[in-house]
């Protein structure tokens, strides 16, 4: 693995929105299966504790407990019984959250992308959360799995290629209107949903509301 790998967990010890903006460009690696893979994160979702209606947090205590946990651990779920999710724990101290990761740009081991992916197009290998699990051969048992240390996980610093923008979250059936996903504009490897807008880092606090406000 590389040099530069991120391990200070007090990073992710910020509120999920703005970790998630910080996100973008970041570098996940997964080494397992006889073979490393990486890919350019382009697109996530921030999730906050159980006041946001959106989250996991906000119904399940098992997610309530591990999103509560250490700081750049991993939270993984099953979608549709058959979709590995990928969540890294973000929140500020004695706090709740997360950030799916929800699309990525291979940049190596594009070969064993492809197997896992049955052939599907270069665009689309890591194109949606459950592609992205697929791709990087996420896994149940990676849940609480410490990014700062594990041997198969990792993630690098990184920079957007291009404009961030910022939009509501999908896929869920409360909170709908919170912009909370974050992606790369243009990019072709980002999931069909490219409704938002431009937000420079600046203004990413004035997306998350006052203590007490309702997440909507």
């Amino acid at each position: 693995m590389r040099d530069d790998r991120m391990n200070d967990p007090g990073w992710f010890a910020r509120h999920p929105v703005k970790v998630a903006y910080d996100l973008i460009g970041c570098i996940l690696v997964t080494n397992r299966d006889g073979g490393e893979v990486a890919g350019r994160i382009v697109e996530v979702e921030a999730y906050a504790g159980p006041a946001d209606p959106a989250s996991h947090a906000s119904r399940r205590e098992l997610s309530r407990e591990v999103m509560g946990g250490p700081t750049g651990h991993i939270y993984t779920y099953l979608s549709y019984g058959i979709h590995h999710m990928m969540n890294i724990v973000a929140h500020e101290d004695g706090q709740v959250g997360g950030v799916l990761m929800r699309a990525i740009e291979p940049v190596e081991g594009i070969d064993l992308m492809e197997v896992r992916r049955g052939g599907v197009p270069f665009q689309n290998l890591g194109k949606g959360p459950g592609s992205l699990g697929q791709a990087l051969a996420i896994r149940l048992t990676d849940i609480r799995a410490d990014l700062m240390t594990s041997h198969e996980l990792a993630i690098y610093p990184g920079q957007p290629e291009a404009d961030i923008y910022a939009g509501p979250r999908v896929g869920i059936s409360r909170a709908v209107h919170a912009p909370w996903r974050f992606f790369e504009h243009p990019s072709r490897f980002v999931s069909s949903h490219k409704k938002g807008e431009r937000v420079m880092r600046d203004e990413v606090p004035l997306l998350i509301p006052p203590p007490g406000v309702p997440i909507e």
